[in-house]
């Protein structure tokens, strides 16, 4: 058995539903699973997908039920922070983005590759993209002598997904998740 955590910050789907009713559904439970789709999910925050997120990090789901689409968590409006539990028997299909990415990625003399050209600061950039937007602004350093076009890092779909997976401590379950898998609900702000 593990626990996971799902933060919903006001203004958001979770917040005005009740998952202690309905469980946790995908937004497009038909749609049909992929790398690709996993990714996307992951790197463009992207709903529209056969899976749900969740965290193994209270902390993680904490930040994200403060800080709605539209407004922060108050006492008058708190964000949640639902507790799920989920053993292997559970029905769920319970997957690890890292692993999963990690396991479709070309070898690194392949091009196209995931990883990036720029400096080391470049990643503080993907993991946080408002507060250390510079690093994602810098241009790639070229050896002395050449005449590169100046050009911000290549960032691929892979490395992002990888990078916000391991920020959030993210796990994606494939369909959806019951209702009597749910243990608590925190209010938070």
């Amino acid at each position: 058995m593990a626990f996971f955590y799902r933060g919903a910050g006001p203004g958001t789907y979770w917040h005005a539903q009740d998952p202690f009713r309905s469980g946790f559904t995908p937004k497009a439970p038909g749609q049909t699973p992929s790398t690709e789709r996993l990714i996307r999910h992951i790197a463009h925050a992207s709903v529209t997908s056969p899976y749900i997120s969740f965290t193994r990090s209270y902390g993680v789901a904490r930040a994200y039920a403060i800080v709605g689409s539209k407004r922060f968590a108050t006492t008058s409006d708190p964000g949640y922070v639902f507790e799920i539990e989920i053993s292997e028997d559970a029905g769920c299909r319970v997957l690890d983005p890292v692993r999963e990415i990690a396991q479709k990625l070309p070898m690194p003399w392949q091009s196209p590759n995931y990883q990036h050209d720029g400096e080391q600061g470049f990643l503080l950039g993907v993991v946080d993209p408002v507060k250390m937007k510079s690093h994602l602004q810098e241009y790639c350093l070229f050896p002395p002598g050449s005449a590169a076009t100046p050009r911000t890092p290549h960032l691929s779909e892979e490395l992002e997904g990888l990078v916000r997976a391991l920020r959030d401590s993210e796990v994606l379950v494939e369909g959806n998740v019951p209702a009597s898998l749910l243990r608590n609900c925190y209010e938070v702000f």
